[in-house]
């Protein structure tokens, strides 16, 4: 059995990628917090809601025949970035990197990504035990 295939584990995975790749931006803000002109970015909020009911009703296409022609539909692709639309404030040299906000911001990934790396534990615990009273 291939758990990597179940939505829990997908979801959870999801999540786990969006918390690096905006650890990966908000890092870079902080590095920049001293560059003129430097606008800080984020990633867009990965919407959970709408990610379980994608991974819980997807189908996916089979090319069953070599004449049949591929699906149409593109790869959504990395997260998408968005830059601050209204810093709170910003320096004279127009740097709007806020170390304190993204500190916050960090540690709120942090969570994020700790809060599904241990949901994907208990399930593997879940899975485990069912696994050995079957026996």
């Amino acid at each position: 059995m291939d758990l990597t295939k179940l939505a829990i584990f997908q979801m959870a995975r999801a999540r786990m990628d969006w918390a690096a790749e905006r650890q990966r931006i908000l890092s870079e803000n902080v590095a920049n917090a001293d560059t003129p002109g430097y606008h800080s970015h984020d990633l867009k909020e990965l919407d959970f809601g709408n990610l379980a009911k994608s991974a819980s009703n997807r189908v996916q296409m089979v090319r069953t025949n070599a004449m049949h022609q591929q699906s149409g539909v593109p790869d959504p692709g990395a997260y998408r970035e968005v830059t601050d639309r209204y810093p709170y404030e910003s320096s004279a040299d127009g740097n709007e990197v806020i170390l304190e906000e993204q500190m916050s911001r960090l540690s709120d990934t942090r969570n994020q990504y700790k809060t599904a790396l241990e949901l994907v534990r208990k399930h593997m615990t879940l899975i485990k035990l069912a696994s050995r009273s079957g026996r």
